[in-house]
């Protein structure tokens, strides 16, 4: 197969597959009584914390930080989260989770563990980390054109 042909198939199967988890993740956080958008905060939170800044989360969630306050104005509400502002930098949040938060970002993780074993747990771990270590380097790169024009 040509080099051009086995990069469109490459390519052309990100976004599939991008969609298709993120439903399959989606149901695994609903189970938990959460909105995708909330329980993805959640976790988020616990992986980047414990005090991440909110413009950092809102760009690993993939949103404009001024998009991600419903989000978290539910998960104050809910009592698994705060916000508190930045000593020095009234405009700038950092977000915590919670007792709450931390207890349900862990059993999730564990929930979507358990599916990633059950999805793809029958795959050799070489060709697991041959993958995740060509997709990251689709990432940077693709990272680097957008902010140079070029690779």
């Amino acid at each position: 197969m040509p080099v051009d042909s086995s990069l469109f198939d490459l390519t052309n199967a990100v976004q599939p597959v991008r969609r298709v988890w993120g439903q399959a993740a989606n149901t695994v956080i609903t189970e938990f009584g959460l909105s995708p958008s909330l329980g993805t905060v959640v976790i988020l939170t616990s992986r980047l914390g414990p005090a991440v800044h909110q413009k950092d989360l809102a760009l690993e969630v993939g949103v404009n930080p001024a998009a991600l306050v419903r989000t978290l104005d539910q998960g104050e509400a809910a009592g698994l989260l705060e916000r508190k502002v930045v000593a020095g930098d009234r405009r700038s949040n950092v977000v915590s989770l919670f007792p709450r938060g931390t207890e349900l970002a862990k059993a999730m993780e564990q929930k979507l563990a358990k599916l990633r074993r059950d999805l793809l747990g029958d795959l050799p771990v070489e060709e697991i980390q041959t993958a995740a270590r060509i997709l990251r380097a689709l990432e940077e790169r693709a990272q680097a054109y957008v902010r140079r024009g070029q690779v």
